[in-house]
């Protein structure tokens, strides 16, 4: 089977890199920039297309790893030059997008999916050593499922298929594991910052804190995970907490009792069972 990719920006490049890496052939890349289109066959020892339409008629797989604002777009171009030929494999990578974005291959006899790393893609090179422990999400045609499900097999790579109507709140997950992820670290990061610890000194001070907590909630789940003062139903440090904040950090307030909530439900799971002190955290963290 030979793959070609439609976008040649760092997710293309590394998944283009890793399949190589892998024993898969890469036919080569096409890109509006062609000197992207160049840099990326470079890394994957293929070839850099000035013509969309020579890529298409040589590869049995499209990757299109555009931007997501652009994969139906591209993919109805393709699909109006009649480019498509039946039994093609077309894919993109977005994780909030669905498969149907490329109907218009469809249409034409191609099988068409959404096949996502739950990965980030920073830079490419820890991308590709990343890759090796990734997850894939695959949502599309049944028909051709099982040569997916294959080639990810031979990756070595574990998957777990999706509904097309759960795809946006997939993705809303990961953007909650990744992107808030980083929101929470920088608004405790503020909280240091406040009290006098710049915010390099404070990721390492709390780096230890914050791997011993996944690493607790990866061998016990999150409900047996919880420590800390709602977990133990605290009502006077979270109320020092709320006081500190109100007077320091007004904006954060908020932000601090929602989070509060949230954690109070977790910990009523396991941790916290006494009801007059669910009941006075409850009050404590009401937003007013």
């Amino acid at each position: 089977m030979k793959f070609g990719f439609i976008g040649a920006g760092k997710v293309g490049i590394a998944f283009g890199m890793y399949l190589r890496k892998k024993g898969f052939s890469i036919q080569g890349y096409f890109s509006r920039n062609h000197i992207s289109a160049q840099i990326a066959a470079e890394k994957t020892n293929s070839q850099a297309y000035k013509k969309v339409e020579q890529l298409i008629s040589e590869i049995d797989f499209l990757w299109i790893t555009t931007p997501d604002d652009e994969i139906q777009a591209v993919c109805n171009h393709l699909a109006e030059r009649k480019l498509f030929r039946e039994g093609q494999i077309v894919a993109h990578m977005s994780g909030a997008a669905p498969s149907i974005l490329l109907k218009e291959a469809q249409k034409r006899g191609c099988h068409i999916y959404s096949i996502h790393p739950l990965q980030s893609f920073a830079e490419i090179e820890k991308a590709l050593k990343d890759l090796e422990s990734t997850y894939f999400s695959i949502e599309g045609d049944l028909e051709k499922m099982h040569l997916i499900e294959a080639l990810f097999k031979k990756l070595g790579n574990p998957i777990f298929k999706i509904a097309t109507k759960y795809k946006a709140l997939y993705h809303a997950a990961a953007c909650v594991f990744s992107n808030y992820l980083v929101t929470l670290v920088d608004e405790g990061l503020h909280y240091l910052e406040r009290i006098g610890i710049d915010q390099e000194e404070g990721f390492k001070a709390v780096l230890p804190l914050m791997m011993g907590t996944l690493h607790n909630i990866e061998a016990m789940g999150t409900a047996k995970a919880l420590t800390g003062p709602i977990a133990r139903g605290d009502q006077l440090t979270i109320e020092s907490h709320i006081r500190i904040l109100e007077n320091q950090m007004s904006e954060s307030v908020a932000f601090y009792k929602r989070m509060g909530q949230m954690t109070l439900d977790v910990a009523s799971v396991e941790k916290l069972k006494d009801k007059e002190k669910i009941a006075a955290l409850e009050y404590i963290l009401k937003e007013v």
